[in-house]
Order: structure tokens, then sequence, then C-alpha cells
């Protein structure tokens, strides 16, 4: 067995490069599938703590403005352990030179048992005093004992930052307007209840309950309802608490990926193996011959070539444990500091690890088994007659006949081994399907923006104000056009089900327009309402049926005029004319052109273009995983044409060696072996496509929810990037191969085929 062992390391270090690329795409695989998915774990580890610090509420709704008397009925309730009620109301800044929108939030004179306030700095405020995000605080250098002076209507209000904190309810700021909001340009101040009343706010819109047992939530929330009557807009458990669903909505988009690109670099992993492996049994059935003629076992054979892809297995396994743990707490601190999060909980996670390992060693060994146990089935005096044909394969090769013999070769190497090659491909189409998805994810981000803020609102300004305001605000300079619309909500019920949404009124206009998740553009029905395909699966609606429809302003019985899936933010939309039937005022003027300084006058200003902007400050870390996802892909599809290239080039040295004797010239043979790649890359290309689109559609259905609907495309460019980068790869790949033939010592290669 010793004499084995030392034949296991000339193996290896005959073959380096070619071990070598097996073994760095299992770490790529290990690594990539512990930093994902110990990154998922770590953030859900940090999102648990803080809710469990902070005590996130069980139970939460949002109303029409009502006495706080309200809160006493609902802590009445059985199970109830605390409930809070809140006064919220929204003013403007000048932080660093620029006005910010600020909303002002009623806590608890005193720390209560809900939704409970995370000081970083500072201490918990006094008359006259509040709490500001520590977020927004740190992004803009606001140090604790500075005074904000914050203008609400008419009137400017001082208060003095006793302390910086952060709180479960706004983990993720989510906007009237949108669904992601700056940290740097939002402002939240969290002001005592009785300094609230004094600014005369003394009416309450939300309420927020932490229950003994949450399996109480739907009892309870029902009792809520009931308390509230028509002036309820959204009665929610913690799952539906809005900041919290878009996390968990995320989070598992985020698990999906974690699983989904590992596996696919594991399972290419041991294709490669197995190519490798397979390969070298051929070439040395005449070495195996001997062994066995020697007395060896074919057990013995069988873990000689075992130890092999054991080897690599081994190592790329263990260099990806460790390379995964620093990219998963890379990946959780850059993810958490998106976020309105204090700190990020970074573990290491023996199931994750162990399961990376075990995946890892045992692709390439699994893949190993086989091969193995081929190389210990080869029956010596066969062996010794070398490799025959099937007669079948030789006529179809010998049918195979090009004007140009390099040509011809090529070819006729592709079909003598139909499994190598099939193996091939499949690695060129993997590739082709992790580089195209990433690139995807950008295309779909792209197209986002393109449809919210080129097709949806063409608008530059939202500005909160009443109808009677149009005139001057049309009347302003550089105004181009102006419109009344509503944006409010909406709670639909059918059948004892209920939902909340976002209502949108419009009058006829191209400045804020409606479309289909397919791209079909749809007008304002001219009665009824449209409803997301989503809201109208939960609550067994259809095209047709009337509804019972809640607003702020009381209830009526509506017609569901169509069903549709809605790109991101799925809302309900009908006319501007319909909702004055219902008696809902415009709230709202959209403005194209214009000054937001002179828009201010009339009201708090939403600027799209900054809108815009903030969104794809949040985006940045799904940008950050695309291309690293890309890199990745790159790397698998260079590791695959290396492999095959470079194995080829040395289990063919003889047959290259006899063509080099019979005049051909390193440039000819090295176009032959372009000509085998081409067809591979070809043909792994043309699989590869419509699998990539089956993967973006199936990332589709794992991304779109109830709450955000992405717009999945794939740009032409994407298709003409992967094909570059496909092409640089087996360029690259080739310089090895190319060399080794130029330096093809042809004497010595002779006296083997002797």
């Amino acid at each position: 067995m010793r004499t084995l062992n030392v034949k296991v390391f000339r193996d290896l270090k005959t073959q380096k490069w070619q071990f070598l690329a097996a073994t760095f795409l299992v770490f790529l695989g290990v690594s990539l599938f512990i930093g994902l998915y110990a990154s998922y774990q770590n953030i859900e580890s940090t999102y648990s703590k803080f809710y469990s610090q902070t005590m996130l509420e069980d139970v939460g709704a949002y109303f029409s403005p009502s006495s706080p008397l309200v809160v006493k009925k609902v802590k009445a309730l059985s199970g109830v352990i605390d409930a809070v009620a809140r006064s919220v109301t929204y003013g403007r800044a000048f932080v660093n030179g620029r006005w910010v929108e600020v909303k002002l939030v009623s806590i608890p004179d005193k720390q209560r048992n809900v939704d409970r306030m995370y000081i970083c700095s500072g201490s918990y405020p006094g008359r006259g005093g509040a709490l500001i995000l520590a977020k927004f605080a740190k992004l803009n250098s606001i140090p604790v004992g500075a005074t904000i002076n914050v203008r609400i209507g008419n009137k400017t209000v001082k208060l003095r930052i006793s302390g910086t904190a952060y709180n479960p309810e706004y983990v993720l700021i989510t906007g009237e307007v949108s669904s992601f909001v700056s940290a740097k340009d939002f402002c939240i101040l969290f002001v005592p209840e009785s300094t609230m009343k004094k600014l005369g706010f003394t009416k309450v819109s939300e309420i927020h309950v932490k229950l003994f047992n949450s399996n109480d939530a739907d009892r309870v929330a029902g009792e809520i309802r009931q308390i509230l009557g028509d002036r309820v807009k959204f009665v929610y458990k913690q799952s539906d608490q809005p900041s919290f669903k878009l996390l968990r909505s995320d989070l598992r988009g985020f698990q999906s990926m974690a699983l989904m690109f590992p596996s696919m670099l594991l399972l290419i992993s041991a294709t490669i193996v197995y190519v490798l492996m397979s390969r070298m049994v051929v070439e040395q059935r005449g070495a195996i011959a001997v062994l066995r003629a020697l007395g060896y076992s074919r057990r013995d054979v069988v873990v000689h070539y075992l130890a092999h892809s054991t080897a690599v297995g081994g190592v790329g396994s263990t260099l990806g444990v460790l390379v995964g743990y620093a990219i998963s707490a890379e990946m959780t601190k850059s993810y958490i500091d998106v976020l309105n999060l204090p700190y990020s909980v970074v573990s290491f996670h023996p199931t994750t690890t162990l399961v990376g390992f075990l995946a890892g060693f045992f692709a390439p060994v699994f893949a190993g088994v086989f091969t193995a146990r081929n190389a210990a089935s080869v029956d010596p005096a066969v062996a010794m007659r070398g490799e025959v044909e099937k007669p079948a394969l030789r006529r179809l090769l010998s049918r195979i006949r090009f004007r140009k013999t390099i040509v011809s070769v090529a070819v006729k190497n592709l079909f003598r081994n139909p499994k190598r090659t099939a193996y091939a491909v499949m690695g060129v189409a993997a590739a082709v399907v992790l580089i195209t998805t990433s690139l995807a994810f950008v295309n779909s981000t792209d197209e986002m923006f393109h449809v919210q803020f080129g097709k949806v609102q063409k608008f530059d300004y939202m500005v909160c104000c009443p109808e009677s305001c149009l005139r001057n605000v049309k009347s302003l300079k550089d105004v181009k056009d102006a419109y009344p619309i509503v944006q409010s909500w909406i709670r639909i019920e059918n059948d004892g089900r209920s939902r909340t949404l976002t209502l949108i009124a419009l009058p006829s206009q191209n400045l804020y327009n409606i479309y289909t998740l397919s791209g079909e553009r749809k007008f304002p029905p001219p009665s009824g309402v449209y409803l997301p395909e989503k809201a109208a699966e939960n609550l067994s609606v259809c095209k047709g049926m009337i509804v019972r429809a809640y607003t702020p302003v009381g209830s009526a019985e509506v017609k569901v005029a169509d069903v549709f899936s809605q790109p991101l933010v799925p809302v309900c939309y009908m006319s501007l004319f319909q909702a004055k039937k219902l008696e809902i005022e415009p709230n709202w003027i959209i403005v194209k052109g214009g000054n937001k300084n002179e828009l201010e006058r009339f009201g708090r200003v939403v600027s799209m273009k900054e809108l815009k902007r903030n969104t794809q400050e949040m985006m940045g870390m799904m940008y950050a995983f695309f291309f690293f996802s890309l890199a990745f892909g790159s790397a698998l599809s260079f590791a695959e044409l290396f492999n095959m290239t470079s194995v080829s080039v040395v289990e063919r040295r003889r047959e290259f060696a006899t063509l080099r004797m019979l005049g051909y010239s390193v440039k000819e043979i090295t176009n032959m072996i372009y000509v085998e790649l081409a067809f591979v890359c070809v043909t792994g290309m043309i699989a590869g496509f419509p699998l990539a689109i089956l993967t973006v559609k199936a990332f589709q259905a794992l991304y779109n929810s109830d709450v955000f609907n992405m717009v999945f495309v794939i740009y032409p460019w994407t298709y003409a990037v992967t094909v570059v980068a496909i092409v640089f790869t087996l360029a690259l790949a080739m310089r090895p191969a190319v060399a080794y033939i130029k330096n093809l010592d042809i004497a010595r290669v002779s006296r083997e085929v002797e």
C-alpha cells in the first residue's frame, strides 16, 4: 500500500493544475454555501435578539385619529400584557444645509413593555426632549444635546435631542410613497406623550399590543377591530407588521439564493472530478493491469483511486469552511449596516459548517467511487491490448469527414467520448446560468427603476395638500403640469376576510400611470376598483364581484373592475371621480417641473429624484451580491474550461506528438483544440440560456409576494456579456494547453508509444 500512496502523490503532482481546479470549485461551493447560509442565520439571529430585547408588538392597528381613551379598552382585553397608543405627525427640519422630512412619533413618558426604545447614547427624554433614530443622527453628525427646529405647518417646534435610539417598528423605514426610505434623509423623532399633547396633538392613530401568548393574536386582532369599528385602517399580527414583513420577505429570498447557488457549484465540482478521474483511469489502464498482475486486489485499486477525489474534497472543503466563516461575518455586517439595527450577531453555526463540509467532501468522493470501481473492474488482459473503440462508434467516426484534417480530427474526438463531451457541455451551461442569472438581477433592478420612475411616476414632485391649492401650484414658475390625486388607505372585506391596501385615485392624465406586471398600460376604471392579484386571491375575489370597502370617510359597496398583477408595491386603483363619489377628497398634488422650495409653501413635498436615489442606496447590498455571484460564475467557467482543455491535452499527448511528427504546427494543433472547445461552448450556451431563463423565473416566484413584485427581465446585453465572459475564459484556459503543446518532448512521448 505504501507504493500506491506514493503513486497517489505522483498522480496529483503530474496533474496538479487539473486537481487544483477541481479543488477550487469545491472550495467555491463550500465557502459560498457557508458564507451565504451562515449570513442568513446570523441575520435571523440578529432580528430575533433585537425583537426580543425591545418586545416587538404581537398585534397592532392603524386607525383614524381618535381619543387616547381607546387604549384602555384594548388593555382590558384578555391576554394583553401591555398596550401603547401613538400619535404621529410630519414636519420638516433644516439639517446640514438641506431640508429633510421629519416624522414625530409619540412614546410613553416612561418605557413600557411593548416596542421598547433601544437607547444607544444619552437618556430617555423628559419635557421638551426627544430621542432621534440613531442611524439618522450618525449619518448627519447630530450629537446628543443638539436642538432640532421642526417646522410643522405654520409653527416651529424646538426639540432637544436627549439621546439616540433604535425602535423595532423602524428597523426598515417604510414611507407613504415608497417601501424604501433613506435613513439619511428621513428623520424620526420619538417624543414623549406629554410633549406631543402640549404641541396640540391630543389624538392617537396607532395602537401596539404585547400578548402573554402570541397564539392569541388572531382573537385579539378581531376584538380590536370591533372596538375601533369604522375608524380602523389596518389591524395586523406581528408577521404583517410593515417593516417586519418586508424584512422577512427579503430574508426568504436570501435563504433561497444561499441554497441554490452553492448547490450548483458543488454539483459541477462533482462532475469535474468524475470526468478527471475517468480520464485518469482510461489513461492508466496499462498501469492498472500491471498493479493487478503484481497481486494488488480490486479493493486496493478502489482505495487507491478513491484517494484522489478524497484529497480534492478534503482540501477544498477545509479551506471553504475557513473562508466561508469570514465571508458570513463580513456579509452579515454589511447587510445589517443598511438597516436600523444597533448590532449584528455573528456566530459559529456547527450544523451549517458540518453540512457544508460534508457536502463539499462527499460530492467529489461520490463521483470518485464510480471511477474507482471502474478502475478495479479493468481486466488485465484486455487492458494490456489498449482501448478499443466499439464497432458502432467506429462506423460513426468513419463517416465524419471535413476538407481539413484538423477539423475532422477535432470533431471525431468530440464523438469519441460522448460522455466526456456531455459533461463539458454541462459545465459551460452551468457557468452560463450563474453568470446570466446574476446579471438578470441587475437588469431587473434597473427595470424596476425604469418602470417606477420612467413609466408609472413620470412627475417630479408630490405635494401633500388639498385640491384647493391646485391653481396656486400651477401658477408657480417652471411648473409644467399638476393634477390632484388621492393617496390613502382602503380596507376590502369579503366573506369574513379583510385586507388593507394603499388606495390611489387618479384623474385622466399622463403623469401617474397604471401598468400590469407584464408591461400593459391600463387606465383608471370608470367605476369600481382595481385589485392586486395576490390580495384578490387572499380575499377569494374575482373580477365583477361586489365587495365592502372601508375608507377614512366611511364604508360602501364597490365593484371589482379588474384583478391583475402589478409591478413593485401592489396597490388599489380607482378613478378620482369614483373617489369623490365616495366622499374621499384629494390629499396630494403631483407636479411636473417646479421648484421644491417653492412647493413646500403648500405642504410636505416628496421629490421623485430623491426617492429614486434613496431606493438605489437601499439596493446597494443587492448589487454587491449580484456582482459577487458574477465573479463566482466566471471562476466556475474558467475552472471547467481549464480542466477540460488541460486534461484533454495530457490525455492526448501521444496523438499530438504523432501530429507534430507528421509536420503539423503547434498553431494547427491549437486550432484543433479551439474547434473542440468552440463546439462545447456553443452547445453549452444553447443549453444554458434557456436554463437561465427558467432559473430567473424560479427566483421571481420566490421573491414576489403580496407586498412586493419585482419585474424580472434579461436585457440583450446580458446575453452578449455572458458570451464574451465565456469566450474570454476559454482563451485564458487555453494558454497552459498551448504552452504544454509547444514544450512537448516528441522523442520521449514517441518512446511511450513504443
